[in-house]
């Protein structure tokens, strides 16, 4: 069992000076915050560990009369098809079953804190897997037509990171890169997305601190090629691949180095899902010029351009019947989070890119329609603030999301609603240093 203290992330020194000007700043959004500042402690205690975690799902499950199946999908270490990257197995990967992969039924999967320092997601995710495992007329309206599978937090490792005896949950996952155990010559640079140090923002993104565990970001090692295998390719063809950093880059996809993207994608294979939704977290913004409402979440439902496969000369395209899914299932959220001229109702899209290793990208490559749910702040930025809110932001629209397909009614939300949400805009930097946002 990890130990550590469920206090509060290291905080750095500030200058009075720097405080007093925070302090007299004009407001940046309505509401104005919350921001943490660089002097003050962040709070964490509200949030999950990985065993209190297990010992939640494991009582859902046997509090579900059978409406729940709670199953191992793999660990952090280990698939179960047996590729290893340490010699421990690792914190397992659960999967919340809530039907099977009847092909008849329509299915939706959800997976949460891909990066470990974006905890909400999982807070929520829990909420909706008691609603569902409770039952009701409702609910078993839903199951009796949708299949819903969650994974919670598929990043356990940076999830339960600590730094200095604390808790510091990070992005990355960890794992050392040791090329000549999948058989590449000795020196093969590592995949781009892999953090060789095992560093992390530090409060407000103010710098950086090094924890000392190398890993990789996860949502960068997943390929539009499900059944790619780096073991398995020709290894001259793949060293002068990663030895390249005209190849070696955001826009081709990963490698699947990390067992969690491998157990991810298994699932996701035997699933056939017909939505998938990731849920992250990213910096802080207001709607516009005009509108300066605090952005409680940015959506997605296209993060991949076409592709074609370096390896197997294989192309790949969103179909246009799940780009049109993907848009009413982002316009659908976006209705169900308009609360009049409220906070709620402040969304954005997430700004435009291109990100074929991602696991929205790869399966949004592999025909299934996409919802990318991005909250904003980041356990180094926002802490617990705000998390009844923001969970919210997640649980409403998931929740009219099932209903929706379960009675066909998503087909008939416009598209274009979607085209039309405002496009991501007006950062906020001040009043501290959130220059700094990687979000998904």
């Amino acid at each position: 069992m990890r130990k550590f203290s469920r206090l509060v992330i290291p905080t750095a020194m500030a200058l009075t000076m720097a405080v007093s000007s925070t302090a007299l700043a004009e407001p940046q959004s309505n509401p104005n915050g919350p921001y943490v500042e660089n002097e003050q402690n962040i709070s964490l205690s509200s949030y999950m560990s990985n065993e209190e975690l297990a010992k939640t799902l494991q009582k859902l499950e046997a509090s579900s009369k059978g409406k729940m199946k709670l199953e191992i999908a793999g660990y952090s270490n280990w698939t179960l098809d047996g590729y290893k990257t340490e010699e421990e197995k690792g914190d397992p990967l659960y999967v919340v079953k809530f039907g099977d992969a009847d092909q008849n039924k329509k299915r939706i999967l959800i997976t949460t804190q891909i990066h470990g320092n974006e905890q909400i997601g999982t807070e929520a995710a829990i909420d909706i897997i008691q609603k569902l495992s409770s039952g009701g007329k409702e609910v078993d309206e839903i199951l009796d037509k949708v299949s819903i599978w969650i994974m919670p937090r598929i990043n356990p490792e940076g999830a339960d990171n600590t730094f200095e005896g604390k808790w510091y949950p990070t992005r990355y996952t960890h794992q050392t890169w040791l090329p000549e155990n999948i058989q590449l010559p000795s020196g093969t640079k590592a995949p781009w997305y892999y953090n060789s140090v095992g560093s992390e923002r530090a409060q407000n993104n103010n710098g950086t601190v090094v924890y000392g565990i190398p890993g990789y970001d996860q949502n960068r090692d997943y390929n539009p090629n499900l059944d790619f295998r780096i073991e398995d390719q020709d290894k001259a063809k793949v060293a002068e691949f990663l030895n390249n950093r005209t190849t070696n880059n955001s826009n081709f996809g990963g490698f699947f180095v990390t067992a969690e993207a491998r157990t991810v994608s298994s699932v996701f294979k035997e699933f056939k899902p017909d939505v998938y939704v990731d849920v992250h977290h990213r910096g802080f913004n207001t709607v516009s010029d005009e509108d300066n409402r605090s952005v409680p979440v940015q959506i997605a439902a296209v993060v991949a351009d076409p592709y074609t496969d370096p390896f197997t000369g294989t192309h790949y395209e969103v179909d246009k019947n799940v780009l049109k899914l993907g848009k009413q299932v982002n316009a659908l959220s976006y209705l169900a989070l308009q609360r009049g001229f409220s906070h709620y109702g402040a969304i954005q899209k997430y700004p435009d890119v291109n990100l074929p290793g991602t696991a929205l990208g790869a399966f949004a490559l592999n025909d299934t329609a996409i919802m990318l749910i991005e909250i904003k702040g980041q356990s180094q930025t926002l802490g617990q603030k705000q998390s009844g809110m923001l969970k919210e932001t997640v649980k409403v629209p998931l929740y009219e999301v099932f209903k929706g397909l379960a009675d066909d009614s998503i087909k008939n939300i416009d598209p274009t609603i979607y085209d039309a949400v405002p496009e991501a805009s007006n950062r906020i930097s001040d009043p501290t240093t959130r220059d700094a946002d990687t979000g998904f």
